[in-house]
């Protein structure tokens, strides 16, 4: 299996290391999983494509914080729930 390197801030990986449980690296690797099939079930062809999307709405992707993508995402799940039981009872 290949390998990947990549660099965390020093605060974060003290903060890994409070969880000496976790395998990190299989929590990455399946995090890594579920991204790619949600660009491959998504109408982004590539990763070029989302970020000229991004790019179109004034957002680059340094701008993705996990905060903004958690808060994001709990605003886009809020409206489909509006957006279900809406058409449910209309």
């Amino acid at each position: 299996m290949p390998n990947i390197t990549f660099s965390v801030s020093k605060e974060l990986h003290e903060k890994m290391k409070k969880y000496p449980e976790i395998k990190w690296s299989s929590l990455y690797r399946k995090m890594i999983e579920q991204y790619i099939e949600k660009l491959e079930h998504s109408n982004i062809q590539s990763i070029s494509e989302l970020r000229n999307q991004l790019r179109k709405k004034g957002i680059t992707m340094d701008d993705l914080t996990h905060e903004k993508i958690i808060e994001s995402y709990k605003k886009m799940r809020e409206l489909e729930w509006e957006r279900f039981y809406s058409t449910r009872t209309g």
